[in-house]
């Protein structure tokens, strides 16, 4: 009888248990949920109004400005691809606004394909089970050794560049005159696009820095210094 008994409030512990253990994960899911909309607006925010700030920008479209991906990708990198790609999706239609629309297929590629690619830089972050521990961004930038925020750095590039360079071809190839088209739209997209590659990662390095990502060793060893 006893043994009964034992046996029916051990199944109630355990269903309580239970009903608390996903209660606890409803909670944690709402939490994230809270923080990846919050960080999310606030870096497609960013982007955008660092976006419209034109360092010098090329006739038929294509600009430098300071770092404007930069925030997004800090946003993959903290989230994740999948999130990650909603975002920088949205980013993508933000960019229609002010943007060089001259064709349906050439506005796609330059815009939904060029900035939606930027996502690929979640597929570098850490793992969900990691940086789901921290609900600071910042410390789930940290978990992600700074070469690797390199790679996802150039492969959102070279996928924006990738897309930019396909669409100069289709689109622009009239104003490559007698020159290979390839060539031309090579040669036209890279010149912002790497200058802007070298902006970010300039302020990159001085972000990873400044938050011990990238150490950097400033000491001097004795009689290194001319007397």
């Amino acid at each position: 009888m006893f043994d009964k008994k034992d046996e029916a409030l051990n199944g109630a512990d355990a269903m309580v248990d239970a009903a608390e253990e996903a209660r606890k994960q409803q909670r944690n899911k709402n939490r994230e949920m809270i923080l990846t909309v919050a960080t999310g607006g606030i870096c497609l925010g960013l982007a955008f109004v660092l976006s419209q700030i034109k360092l010098f920008k090329m006739p038929q479209g294509g600009s430098v400005t300071p770092a404007s991906m930069l925030p997004i990708i800090f946003f993959c990198l903290c989230f994740g691809a999948k999130r990650g790609f909603v975002v920088t999706f949205a980013y993508s239609l933000l960019q229609l606004i002010g943007g060089d629309l001259y064709y349906p297929m050439q506005v796609i590629l330059d815009y939904p394909c060029a900035f939606t690619v930027i996502g690929v830089a979640g597929f570098f972050a850490a793992s969900a089970k990691k940086r789901e521990q921290f609900k600071n961004p910042i410390k789930r930038l940290k978990l992600v050794p700074f070469w690797r925020i390199g790679v996802a750095v150039f492969f959102a590039f070279t996928l924006r560049f990738a897309c930019h360079v396909l669409s100069g071809v289709i689109f622009f190839a009239e104003f490559a005159g007698d020159q290979n088209p390839w060539v031309y739209s090579i040669l036209y997209n890279g010149t912002f696009l790497l200058v802007e590659a070298a902006v970010t990662t300039v302020i990159l390095v001085g972000i990873a820095i400044a938050l011990g990502i990238l150490h950097v060793d400033v000491s001097f060893k004795k009689g290194d210094s001319k007397k």
